[in-house]
């Protein structure tokens, strides 16, 4: 996981994998205005497991956008390779698991 919550972009946490399929979630909690983002992974797609730093969102006037989430391929030791996402699926709950 990377943030760059305070300018600089900075590996919060890495997981080593030995399977080729991982499933990922972020759950927002806008409940009177606590905005915080927190992320999970989950080996099996039922078992979630916290990883990284909570994201305190911040909305400011000058140039706000709204918050964006994605997915990407990261090389880490050679250039190259790939990651195939199945499906990337947006969601309402009503409670936020922390």
């Amino acid at each position: 996981m990377v943030n760059a919550q305070g300018g600089s972009t900075t590996e919060s946490a890495s997981i080593p994998l030995t399977q080729n399929r991982v499933y990922l979630k972020a759950a927002c909690d806008f409940k009177d205005r606590v905005d915080k983002a927190y992320f999970y992974y989950s080996i099996d797609g039922n078992n979630w497991i916290s990883i990284g730093t909570t994201l305190q969102m911040a909305y400011t006037i000058p140039h706000f956008m709204g918050y964006r989430f994605g997915l990407f391929n990261y090389a880490t030791k050679v250039t190259g390779g790939y990651v195939d996402f199945d499906y990337f699926r947006l969601g309402n709950k009503i409670a936020v698991q922390h």
